[in-house]
């Protein structure tokens, strides 16, 4: 294989990943809105009135499971789209462009065509380096970010499925 289409496989893997991430949040995004309409429901059906033990720990997971919860979505929201900032991911560049460039290296290589096109094709590896380097550090930090919400979200569901559970249990006694 040619240096070219390696790393021009490389570019290509990364902007797959960027995709990949891109869709990797529906699943939390799910379990996001499941979690809170369980929470929800069980925090409705409390009645704050008339507090007894049972009702303090059903509260108290349920402030927990949502702390973690917010904690899952703003990791989710990092992952996505870091906030408002959006992700600058780097492309190659218009062929427009690149032909406008091969063009000036022929004009400053007096024509010679055999120069202009090792250094044009140099310049094109080094630029989808440059271009592959920085959207994989972009991709292995949205990675993290990823990483992180699935972290707090399974915490958050444990603790969903625990508050559930003592709230079935404070209804059978």
């Amino acid at each position: 294989m040619d240096r070219l289409n390696f790393y021009k496989s490389f570019y290509e893997n990364e902007l797959k990943k960027k995709e990949d991430l891109d869709k990797s949040i529906n699943i939390p995004i799910l379990i996001i809105s499941i979690i809170f309409g369980t929470l929800s429901f069980i925090g409705k059906e409390i009645n704050y009135d008339c507090l007894n033990k049972i009702d303090y720990v059903i509260i108290s997971l349920i402030v927990l499971a949502f702390i973690l919860l917010c904690v899952g979505i703003y990791r989710v929201i990092i992952t996505y789209n870091n906030g408002i900032k959006g992700y600058e991911y780097e492309v190659l560049g218009s062929n427009k462009d690149f032909e406008n460039y091969r063009v000036e290296l022929n004009e400053f290589y007096s024509g010679n065509e055999e120069e202009t096109k090792t250094h044009f094709y140099e310049s094109i590896i080094m630029r989808i380096i440059e271009c592959v380097d920085l959207n994989t550090e972009l991709n292995i930090y949205r990675t993290y970010q990823l990483f992180l919400a699935k972290k707090y979200i399974i915490i958050s569901l444990i603790l969903s499925f625990m508050t559930y559970m003592t709230y079935l249990i404070k209804h059978l006694l």
